[in-house]
């Protein structure tokens, strides 16, 4: 199964789910959406390539400030180091990027969001990548966690919200 992230209002979890479900259920009959044990957190679950749902969720009669970031999951596993985590990133870089943008939200993890950043902006450098924590690139890498779980997308930044 492929997956999506998302994070929506606090509070929203419930009725944002159904809405999601339902508007994705056109594309997808297969589709689940589930709540996480982090709040305003949900995970898509789809047959469908992650960065075409995220595409249409990006697109989607839902406001921004209700959901309020998508991220297609192109891999994902368990960690217990920052290395496996770098690992897992550097094999999805691509010299079609001239720059990346990264994001860590490890929620629920001993390495921080911080800790994380960092040692991807580290490796992007070290590959000759423009690597920076804000701004305007054409590519990003975000990493999702939750608990010992993480996701990760690597790759041009239309198909994030972040």
């Amino acid at each position: 199964m492929n997956k999506v992230v998302i994070t929506v209002k606090s509070s929203f979890e419930y009725h944002v789910k159904h809405d999601i479900r339902d508007y994705l259920f056109f594309f997808d009959r297969n589709v689940n959406v589930r709540a996480t044990e982090f709040r305003g957190v949900l995970i898509i679950e789809t047959t469908r390539d992650p960065k075409y749902i995220a595409s249409l969720l990006i697109n989607a009669p839902i406001p921004e400030n209700i959901l309020t970031s998508i991220v297609p999951i192109i891999t994902d596993g368990s960690y217990s180091t920052i290395t496996e985590v770098t690992d897992e990133v550097r094999k999805y870089i691509s010299s079609d990027c001239e720059g990346y943008t990264v994001r860590c939200r490890l929620r629920g993890s001993p390495i921080s969001n911080n800790d994380c950043e960092n040692a991807i902006i580290n490796l992007l450098r070290s590959l000759g990548f423009r690597a920076m924590y804000r701004g305007n690139t054409d590519c990003a890498v975000i990493v999702e966690g939750l608990g010992n779980w993480f996701g990760v997308y690597a790759g041009p930044r239309s198909f994030v919200r972040v």
